[in-house]
């Protein structure tokens, strides 16, 4: 939001809480107190289950897709460091933008016989008015 209404210092602000709140609550919390709870307090107080090693595959890849995540924000935060300048995301609009001018080649082409709804014309009521 504040990327589009132009104020290019407050972005790089939150972005640099954002990259470090990330870090410290998905790198550093979540696997060594979160984590660490779901593995070995449950086994002294019962034995291992199905729903125990359903639950805890399940952590371990979300755990995987924040390791994932934080390699992006730590790219994206090494750029935004090294250069000084406005980091486009990666991410980008561009490619939303070609593919609605192409999206509205096809409905230009679907309307010559009327509107198109799910990719089929509409059917028309009004050919029983003509006869």
């Amino acid at each position: 939001m504040f990327n589009y209404a132009g104020w290019k210092n407050t972005c790089n602000y939150i972005f640099i809480l954002f990259a470090a709140i990330f870090i410290i609550t998905r790198l550093v919390i979540f696997p060594f107190w979160i984590m660490y709870w779901t593995w070995v307090y449950p086994l002294t107080l019962y034995p291992p289950f199905f729903g125990y090693y359903f639950f805890n595959s399940l952590m371990l890849t979300l755990q995987c897709l924040h390791i994932f995540w934080a390699i992006l924000i730590i790219r994206m935060a090494v750029r935004f460091l090294s250069s000084n300048e406005t980091v486009e995301d990666e991410r980008s609009d561009k490619d939303e933008t070609d593919d609605s001018a192409e999206e509205d080649d096809k409905t230009k082409v679907g309307q010559k016989n009327g509107p198109v709804q799910n990719g089929h014309t509409a059917h028309n009521n009004n050919h029983a008015k003509a006869e």
